[in-house]
């Protein structure tokens, strides 16, 4: 049950924080949404194709620290899937072998 919690929480802060980079991007930049949106995810999980780039310094100034929340939450959430998936992996196979005995 707290992996589910914990899964939640991952996914809910992840999507916050993108759509709180929409926001500034949208504002800042005057980015339509969906290229705001689409920066912002491709800041926080470090494809960075350059197709888009902040032209201000403030903008500029803030992608500085939210590319690091960003791939931190990234790697944050997918560390809480792996450990759900490897936990029913080993309950998976310790059920398996008590049957056996």
């Amino acid at each position: 049950m707290k992996e589910h919690r914990n899964l939640l929480i991952s996914v809910l802060v992840f999507f916050a924080l993108l759509f709180a980079g929409a926001c500034f991007y949208h504002s800042i930049e005057g980015w339509r949404w969906l290229d705001s949106i689409y920066f912002a995810s491709m800041t926080a999980t470090t494809v960075g194709y350059g197709d888009f780039i902040p032209k201000t310094d403030v903008g500029k100034m803030f992608t500085i620290p939210f590319s690091f929340l960003g791939i931190a939450f990234v790697f944050y959430f997918i560390s809480v899937i792996g450990s759900i998936l490897f936990k029913r992996h080993v309950s998976k196979h310790l059920k398996k072998d008590l049957r056996r005995r």
